[in-house]
């Protein structure tokens, strides 16, 4: 009897060496540390180099009607400034100071622009994005100019910018979740009770025997 019973103590402590293992291996918190670091070098220049970078992706974005660039490019880089910004001062930081109406608007509003664009055209008895029948009082070279640009800036720049900064959030939001652990911890604890009980289960019929 007093040998099952040690078998059953050597079982406990074996479940309870477990629990934590599994923990540390599917808590990602846990594991890898907290995803941000204060830094006296990278913050400064952040700040430095983020209204250059941003002004950049405005200037690639204006410009890309007669230079290489475009809306997707210049979209890209001023999406690439808000990543910045959250590796520099924290990701759930910048998620507070850009709010999530400012992304969905971006990604919303960028939609519309290009659809209505289209279907304005659509409208005049032409082909989707057929700018030469935009109906505005300007020549035809011109229509075609400035429906490009108008499609580029406020279309697919928004677009593109909205829908980075959307799954960037989306993503790094996975190692903020606080509740992936306890859940983690909670089913390992369960999983140890069954065992124990189906040990001490097994015990209780030996006596029986």
């Amino acid at each position: 009897m007093s040998d099952r019973a040690d078998d059953i103590d050597s079982d406990v402590a074996d479940v309870g060496d477990d629990a934590p293992t599994r923990t540390d291996r599917l808590d990602s918190t846990t594991r890898q540390g907290s995803p941000y670091t204060e830094s006296q070098v990278i913050m400064p220049t952040v700040k430095i180099v983020a209204p250059f970078a941003f002004t950049y992706g405005l200037f690639v974005t204006f410009h890309g009607g007669g230079s290489p660039g475009g809306g997707f490019q210049g979209g890209a880089i001023m999406a690439a400034v808000v990543f910045m910004i959250a590796f520099a001062f924290g990701i759930e930081a910048t998620r507070e100071w850009l709010a999530n109406t400012v992304v969905v608007g971006l990604a919303v509003g960028g939609t519309l622009v290009f659809a209505g664009i289209g279907l304005l055209t659509m409208t005049q008895g032409g082909a989707f994005l057929q700018y030469e029948l935009l109906p505005v009082p300007l020549s035809r070279i011109d229509r075609v100019t400035y429906g490009m640009e108008a499609v580029e800036i406020l279309g697919i720049a928004s677009i593109v910018s909205g829908v980075l900064m959307g799954l960037f959030f989306l993503l790094a939001r996975g190692f903020a979740g606080s509740g992936d652990g306890d859940s983690d911890a909670d089913a390992a604890a369960a999983d140890g009770e069954r065992h124990l009980d189906d040990r001490t289960a097994r015990t209780d019929g030996g006596d029986d025997r």
